[in-house]
């Protein structure tokens, strides 16, 4: 816990670069707090949550079991649980075989925003649910492995049978009068770190209400209408009731989402009154709304930075360390349908669903980007290169790991091997997909482009976008050739991001179309990282990974962020997170 105890400290020495002296400008709007962002939710559900900027609004919702203490990070705290589990106070035991049960006593009297009073039985319900529908995010999904030996409900259900499924489940995780106890196969180092999400993921949701919604009521009965559930069959897809500090109003598709504060709040009520999430189309209008008041805080892009250098009544924080790696994820297995892969074939006119399925065509991309001109030039030097999937900073990361560079001949040499020679002679042509407003992608992508245009005249790659909405939707589908999506872990430990980069279950191998690869040769890995509390076999595990990773080139790991803010000077409280523009709205006052 020192690796997040000293981010957050670099995080604290924030760079101011702009207030104006003397200014005494009226607060607009007091007791509201309006933030404007280019990034829309992909739904409401925490259990199916995949991008970070919809994650803030679940945090600022839902409520999770631990916490962490404010003056030092490293250090959890109780939440909805009464207490942190530990070996020492006994809600830690191992068994002789390696099982592990962990203990949460639940605190009384808490209230959701419906009105009903927290019980055992909806913290039991919750994490139910999350793993029977096939909740999206990674802590459903280790979970999911640590509890079932399972990487969804749904592989369960065929290899055992409902009843027998159902049956585990219910023995995985126990409800008791007034305390949860989750029944681990194995220990598993991470756990309590993923308790303590602060409600992104691992918020508690309450059964009655979810029940009344017309989602799973927590029966036997009921749970198999309920397997692998789709976004468009989810009841809660715009809809959330927790107990935090606010409270849901709406959600206004493409305009912004409310909230209110929850004056019955189990840890008091909120300064603010109300708060706003507005959606954009670009920075820019992000901009000019902070300057005219009507926006409190905006994230800024590196291009963006002088124009707000002394601007009346704004501060800038720049540098803002940050746990968030960027990719460019292959994949490979396009869906064939797609309309960015032409003609579907190999050629002039097109490429084939499964073009990154050769490993030279991945290789050959790798070594095409230019990492550090698109450092200087997109980031403004914002911004460092990985060294693999474990972010700098974190434990386990190698900085001796092999690394691609920059190198055109060895592109070339890649690319003519590949597809037995047919790439070369025949050429492609295909869209690259970018979402609107986000500068740091398109420069990606026509980095990309230019250098892989100038190998050869019958390579042929266009650029495209979409609203962020409907580019993560896309990636889901995977109609998008490449796509350009990262990894902020909320937990800080190594597991964390090489579960979601390269197990199977980890949600990036499903949709970049490697997970039989992944059970092969990554899976027994990961797991022993999250499994093994001797550092040495975990540091040996990761070390291995990292340079498989290397190796199999799944994506083109090609930058670790550096964030910046921009914030009217009447705002008061902004303390950043790991991911500094995710917003834990409890902590303002205007």
């Amino acid at each position: 816990m020192q690796t997040r105890r000293k981010l957050l400290s670099a995080g604290l020495a924030l760079g101011l670069l702009g207030c104006a002296a003397g200014l005494s400008a009226q607060v607009i709007n007091p007791g509201t707090f309006v933030k404007a962002t280019i990034n829309a939710p992909d739904s409401l559900d925490p259990h199916f949550m995949v991008a970070s900027a919809t994650m803030e609004l679940s945090l600022n919702v839902y409520d999770s079991l631990l916490g962490h203490d404010k003056a030092d990070s490293s250090k959890l705290v109780p939440a909805l649980a009464a207490t942190v589990p530990s070996l020492g106070n006994g809600l830690i035991k191992v068994a002789p075989n390696k099982a592990t049960s962990i203990t949460f006593p639940i605190r009384k009297g808490v209230k959701f925003h419906s009105g009903h009073i927290l019980d055992a039985g909806d913290v039991a319900y919750t994490f139910k649910r999350g793993i029977i529908v096939g909740g999206q995010t990674a802590v459903l999904k280790m979970l999911s492995i640590n509890l079932l030996d399972a990487n969804t409900f749904a592989d369960l259900v065929k290899a055992i049978g409902f009843d027998a499924a159902f049956q585990k489940l219910d023995k995985a995780i126990v409800a008791g009068k007034d305390s949860v106890t989750f029944n681990l196969l194995t220990p598993f180092v991470p756990f309590l770190e993923f308790m303590a999400d602060e409600g992104s993921s691992a918020g508690i949701f309450s059964k009655a209400w979810c029940a009344s919604q017309g989602d799973w009521d927590g029966t036997k009965e009921n749970a198999s209408k309920f397997i692998g559930l789709k976004l468009e069959d989810d009841k809660l897809f715009m809809k959330m009731n927790g107990t935090g500090s606010f409270r849901f109003v709406s959600w206004e598709k493409g305009e912004r989402v409310v909230f209110e504060a929850f004056p019955d709040s189990w840890q008091g009520a909120p300064q603010l009154k109300r708060v706003v999430v507005r959606f954009i189309k670009d920075a820019q209008t992000g901009i000019m709304l902070l300057k005219a008041g009507d926006a409190d805080l905006v994230a800024v892009g590196v291009s963006d930075i002088p124009q707000l250098k002394g601007a009346p009544g704004i501060e800038l924080k720049t540098k803002i360390p940050s746990a968030w790696l960027m990719k460019m994820n292959f994949v490979m297995n396009i869906a064939p349908q797609s309309s960015y892969i032409g003609d579907g074939k190999l050629g002039p006119n097109g490429v084939p669903p499964n073009l990154f399925s050769d490993i030279n065509v991945r290789k050959g991309f790798a070594y095409a980007f230019d990492y550090n001109t698109f450092i200087d030039s997109a980031m403004g030097g914002y911004a460092q290169k990985p060294y693999g999937p474990v972010l700098i900073g974190f434990p386990t990361a190698n900085p001796a790991n092999p690394q691609y560079t920059f190198d055109l001949a060895k592109a070339k040499e890649h690319l003519m091997k590949a597809w037995d020679g047919k790439l070369w002679t025949q050429g492609f042509k295909m869209t690259l997909v970018y979402s609107a407003g986000s500068k740091q992608r398109q420069v990606a992508l026509e980095i990309l482009k230019d250098n892989l245009e100038s190998l050869n005249p019958k390579f042929k790659m266009e650029l495209a976008s979409l609203p962020f909405a409907g580019y993560i939707g896309a990636i889901g589908q995977k109609t998008i050739p490449i796509s350009l999506l990262g990894i902020l872990p909320d937990v800080f430990d190594p597991y964390f991001s090489l579960f979601e980069h390269m197990h199977s279950a980890g949600g990036y191998a499903e949709r970049g179309g490697y997970v039989e690869y992944a059970k092969k040769n990554f899976d027994d890995l990961v797991e022993t990282v999250g499994r093994e509390y001797d550092p040495q076999k975990r540091k040996d595990a990761s070390y291995k990974l990292q340079r498989l990773d290397y190796e199999f080139v799944p994506a083109i790991l090609h930058y670790q962020v550096t964030e910046n803010v921009a914030l009217r000077s009447w705002l008061k409280g902004y303390v950043p997170r790991m991911q500094p523009t995710n917003l834990d709205y409890s902590q303002f006052s205007k």
